[in-house]
């Protein structure tokens, strides 16, 4: 029985687990002094954290490395799929980074149906970081979570891609039942009485049928192409990838008289991979660029994207285009 209990939750597991004692470690030193960083360091890597304007879909922004203690969930989930890659990058020794890169990768590969033909891959590559954690930190900072790395891949195997099986929901609904807590005697039947409540309450039958949709207001676009699809012409939202890996920024949107959705939108002309090893940012469709150049104003059909970007700052010029995971079209 014991072998389906699912031990790869990636809310405590990895977010609230390896994520926070590796970045918590690379502050503090309790990693011991390898990996540990300087005060200005710090100071900078705060800063580009604090700096990172997330899409709509990540509602809660992340603070500053002060703050760390009191980060939630999705903020260790947002600093590690989205923008830990980037501003870790010229920040911790590059030894340790490219060690992080095999979690990062890994975890990657298994959040998204997408990548489903990877877990072979991203099996090798926990094995990989889990030797390199005793290398960088030695043995005696390995815990269970670090250990549990290696179920992680045949729990997505079975039970499906670790947003699927994640804990989040689990932990907003308990939320959505502390609020029909009103005082501090007998809460078990404060909740169980606002329950059936509102099971006597009759829903209004919701058609489930997902119809596509330009709205325009004063000054912006919104263009709403699938469930959790949602782009507009607001800079940290307007960034797509189409199926002939064009990096695009949408501009405007349109309806056909026979009610087809067109993206009218410029493509980047100069993108590259970011990182090479231990395999090519380009296969997880990730890539570093220059905004400065576009192409000139190109019609783009909706059933030709393949995902949203979450755009991160890497220097002056430069920017990194990470895909939005849910966002992927794995119909």
């Amino acid at each position: 029985m014991v072998k389906d209990f699912i031990v790869a939750d990636s809310l405590h597991l990895l977010e609230l687990g390896v994520m926070k004692r590796l970045l918590t470690g690379w502050r503090d030193g309790s990693l011991g002094y390898e990996g540990k960083l300087s005060a200005i360091k710090i100071q900078n890597l705060s800063e580009s954290v604090l700096s990172i304007e997330l899409p709509k879909e990540i509602h809660r922004k992340m603070r500053g490395l002060d703050c760390l203690a009191f980060w939630k969930g999705t903020e260790w989930h947002s600093f590690l799929n989205y923008a830990s890659i980037v501003v870790l990058k010229d920040i911790i020794d590059e030894k340790l980074y490219n060690h992080f890169l095999l979690l990062f990768i890994a975890v990657r590969i298994c959040s998204s149906e997408y990548f489903k033909k990877w877990l072979s891959l991203a099996q090798i590559l926990f094995e990989k970081f889990i030797e390199g954690y005793i290398q960088c930190y030695g043995e005696e900072f390995v815990t269970s979570n670090i250990h549990n790395l290696e179920h992680v891949v045949n729990d997505v195997a079975r039970f499906g891609s670790l947003n699927s099986i994640s804990a989040y929901p689990f932990e907003s609904y308990l939320f959505q039942l502390k609020k029909y807590v009103r005082q501090g005697n007998n809460c078990l039947q404060q909740v169980a009485n606002r329950l059936l409540e509102k099971s006597r309450i009759p829903l209004k039958s919701k058609d489930t049928t997902f119809i596509p949709k330009v709205i325009k207001r004063k000054n912006s676009v919104h263009c709403e192409i699938r469930h959790g699809l949602e782009i507009n012409n607001v800079f940290k939202d307007s960034w797509f990838l189409t199926n002939d890996l064009e990096i695009v920024q949408m501009v405007d949107a349109s309806t056909t008289p026979d009610n087809n959705i067109l993206i009218h939108g410029k493509a980047l002309t100069n993108q590259t991979v970011f990182f090479k090893l231990p395999i090519r940012s380009s296969v997880l469709h990730i890539y570093e660029a220059q905004i400065c150049n576009l192409k000139n104003l190109k019609t783009y059909n909706i059933e030709n994207i393949i995902c949203k970007f979450v755009v991160v700052r890497y220097s002056l010029n430069s920017f990194v285009f990470v895909p939005l995971l849910h966002t992927f079209n794995v119909e």
